[in-house]
């Protein structure tokens, strides 16, 4: 039996989808030089001259390829590397993807084993052998893995179309093998229950049948087993665009929970977080639907597949409603936050307003028990005066303007209301009476009788 591991392994860095869409090389060139060695797969079907001389008969979506007709590529780069380690006694070929979406993707295929070696290793105590089989090439991927993230982190992070992952908010660390899915080619009947039980799809006369960590492949040929581990790594893009969104969203509603906001400062500072989570799981949502239109029927049949096997669909419903609710929850805590503040301003305005009114009424007694202040020429009699018109037109003109400032508004809606009532009725078209079949007059003898 055979056996083909596709290794997924989170990024250090984030990219930055509107930069890779207006400048591309950019990133390009100091990203290729992080994998020493790599033999990058063609991606281009003739030289610039060729193409430019065949301008007329050459078609922009001729078939199936999103790093040709999407907006932007997926793959930013695919080829193959060779991985030696004489520690360990390895040396063999893997195939790299580096995604757009910051995920990256290991292929290698691991030495044949026999047919009942045991492959339950999600029981305690079971598929020793296969782990045993499967070590050594997991020590010198996760130390090659090690040494691209280290030098992704010193070429790449100093880019400003580049941002560093990061590990804080219950995220997925950074720069590490995430998962092992195993392709079991011809497994016969030794699988585990998950496969055989698991999604099924067909590719001609390839069978595969999906589950959690292993995926079983009969009658397979390199052509189906191309596409099928292409629409597995467009399936973990899936899902792990989906897990972060997710975690990002629980972590952030835990922490309104625990920590408010209970001040202004706190909802600017939430408002903007929310925001960013927002937009980015929004344009990686968009940008990989967008490369999913240009993929081989075959690929997209898997990734389907895949996706009902690790109940993607669901988790992407239940993340739909889980942000909706985070927005709901945000904007009823700021509202009342703003009625907290509302409700300490309006008891200041009436503490105001109260000594405002108690002045008043001792500058009037002062006023009048005072009788040298009542006919003395000082200022003191034309300050109680105006202390008296300010006080009477606060408390009186005030609210009648208001008053009448509402009516008169609604009273020229109103009247707009009635002026267009007219012109509408004009402009419509009159209204045409169709007559019906006229019944012609009954005879004396075919008269209803009573």
């Amino acid at each position: 039996m055979r056996i083909v591991a596709v290794v997924t392994f989170s990024l250090p860095v984030d990219f930055s989808l509107s930069s890779l869409i207006e400048d591309r090389a950019a990133v390009m060139e100091p990203l290729r030089s992080c994998f020493p060695g790599l033999q990058s797969h063609a991606t281009e079907h003739g030289t610039a001259d060729e193409n430019e001389a065949a301008t007329d008969e050459r078609i922009v979506l001729d078939y199936p390829e999103p790093n040709h007709a999407a907006r932007i590529e997926n793959a930013l780069l695919d080829g193959t590397v060779r991985i030696q380690d004489t520690d360990l006694g390895v040396d063999f070929t893997a195939r790299v993807y580096i995604s757009s979406l910051s995920i990256g993707f290991a292929v290698l295929e691991l030495p044949e084993c026999p047919d009942d070696i045991d492959l339950h290793i999600d029981k305690p105590g079971r598929g020793t052998q296969l782990r045993d089989l499967e070590q050594p090439y997991r020590k010198a991927l996760g130390r090659q893995i090690r040494q691209w993230c280290e030098s992704m982190r010193r070429r790449l992070g100093p880019l400003d179309s580049v941002g560093e992952r990061q590990d804080d908010d219950g995220m997925l660390p950074a720069g590490r093998m995430l998962w092992w899915h195993r392709i079991l080619l011809e497994p016969g009947e030794n699988v585990p229950v998950s496969v055989r039980v698991g999604e099924t799809c067909t590719l001609g006369e390839t069978t595969c049948t999906v589950g959690y960590l292993f995926t079983g492949i009969t009658g397979a040929n390199d052509e189906s087993l191309q596409e099928y581990v292409g629409g597995l790594i467009l399936a973990s893009q899936n899902w792990l665009i989906i897990d972060d969104a997710t975690r990002l969203t629980s972590t952030q509603l835990m922490r309104i929970e625990t920590d408010g906001p209970h001040n202004q400062d706190e909802i600017d500072r939430q408002y903007d977080e929310i925001l960013d989570l927002t937009d980015k799981a929004t344009f990686r949502s968009v940008i990989f639907s967008e490369s999913i239109r240009y993929v081989s029927n075959a690929q997209l049949t898997v990734k389907n597949a895949v996706d009902r096997a690790w109940g993607i669909t669901d988790e992407g419903r239940t993340l739909t409603e889980r942000m909706a609710a985070l927005r709901e929850i945000f904007n009823l805590r700021r509202e009342r936050v703003a009625n907290r503040r509302d409700e300490f301003r309006n008891k200041v305005i009436v503490a105001l307003t109260s000594l405002t009114i108690l002045q008043c009424a001792f500058v009037w007694y002062d006023f009048y028990t005072e009788d040298k202040v009542k006919v003395a020429p000082e200022p003191r009699p034309f300050i109680a005066y105006a202390v008296l018109i300010v006080v009477l037109g606060g408390l009186l003109l005030v609210p009648l303007a208001v008053s009448l400032k509402r009516r008169l508004t609604a009273w020229r809606k109103l009247r707009r209301r009635a002026a267009a009532r007219p012109a509408a009725t004009a402009q419509r078209p009159p209204v045409q009476v169709v007559p019906g079949p006229r019944s012609a007059p009954l005879d004396v003898d075919q008269r209803p009788v009573g």
